[in-house]
């Protein structure tokens, strides 16, 4: 699972649907939910995330594409296994992964140093609320020693 730290900028909550728009370093982020989740405002430290087979690859994005979230990235390590192949890109919002068969990754003819542009579909990303990791910590710490 691909987890980004991202800011709330702004919400439209219609009938049927609420899009969200995120930012993460300066890359804007889309997101369609069903419905706004209650603990949710602008402004909201959140964290969004996206499956490994949510990452679309592509080589020659010139043309029009549907999918608006659209992150330039770098081919930092690939591993193929059987027929699946993982790989890894570097991003101005972090590391993502990507997992995919492996006669697509393939086909895309890149290799590691290769630029590319990652394509996440806005109805594939969750939202969880952001919790700061050192008050995480300090909250768990208690609930982790063991007794002698």
């Amino acid at each position: 699972m691909n987890k980004v730290v991202a800011v709330v900028t702004s919400i439209e909550d219609l009938e049927i649907v609420t899009y969200l728009t995120l930012r993460a370093g300066e890359t804007s982020i889309k997101v369609i939910q069903p419905q706004k989740p209650n603990w949710l405002n602008v402004h909201d430290k959140v964290y969004f995330k996206f499956q490994e087979f949510s990452v679309c690859i592509g080589k020659s994005c010139d043309g029009k594409v549907s999918i608006e979230n659209r992150i330039p990235a770098v081919l930092t390590s690939i591993r193929a296994k059987s027929s699946l192949s993982v790989s890894k890109f570097d991003t101005d919002i972090g590391e993502i992964v990507s997992l995919m068969p492996q006669s697509a990754f393939e086909e895309l003819e890149i290799v590691q140093g290769d630029e590319v542009m990652i394509l996440v579909s806005e109805m594939d990303i969750e939202l969880e609320p952001y919790i700061d990791p050192m008050l995480l910590a300090k909250v768990m710490e208690p609930r982790t020693k063991i007794a002698c």
